[in-house]
C-alpha cells in the first residue's frame, strides 16, 4: 500500500537537496524514519526507483541550466549533485540522446 502524503513529502525533501552530492536513498530513508526497502516500495508505485528519480530530477535541473547559464558544463553538473563530469556527460547522453555541450549549442541556436 502506498502513502501519497509520505511520497510527496519525500519528493519535496529530495528536490530541496538535489545539489547535495551526498543525497542517497539511505539518507532520504533515514531522514523520514523509514527503511530503504519501504522507500523503494513507495517509488515503485510511481514506476521508478528512488535513485533513478533523484538522478532524473538532477538531470532536469542540469538541462535547464545548460541553456540558461553560461558556466561550464562540469560546473552545471556539480551544481546539481553530479561532480563527476564524465558520469554527468554519460548519463545526460543516455537520457537526452546528446552530450551536454551539444544540447547547450542546440538550445542556443534554436
Amino acid at each position: 500500500m502506498t502513502d501519497p502524503v509520505l511520497l510527496h513529502r519525500i519528493q519535496a525533501f529530495i528536490d530541496a537537496r538535489l545539489a547535495d552530492p551526498e543525497l542517497t536513498p539511505e539518507r532520504v530513508a533515514a531522514a523520514h524514519h523509514v527503511s530503504t526497502r519501504q522507500l523503494y516500495r513507495l517509488f515503485e508505485s510511481e514506476g521508478t526507483t528512488v535513485a533513478r528519480w533523484i538522478r532524473n530530477r538532477r538531470l532536469e535541473r542540469c538541462r535547464r541550466d545548460l541553456i540558461a547559464d553560461g558556466v561550464g558544463v562540469g560546473v552545471v553538473g556539480a551544481r546539481w549533485g553530479m561532480p563527476d563530469s564524465s558520469y554527468f556527460s554519460r548519463v545526460f547522453r543516455q537520457t537526452y540522446g546528446c552530450a551536454p555541450r551539444e544540447y547547450r549549442r542546440a538550445g542556443r541556436v534554436g
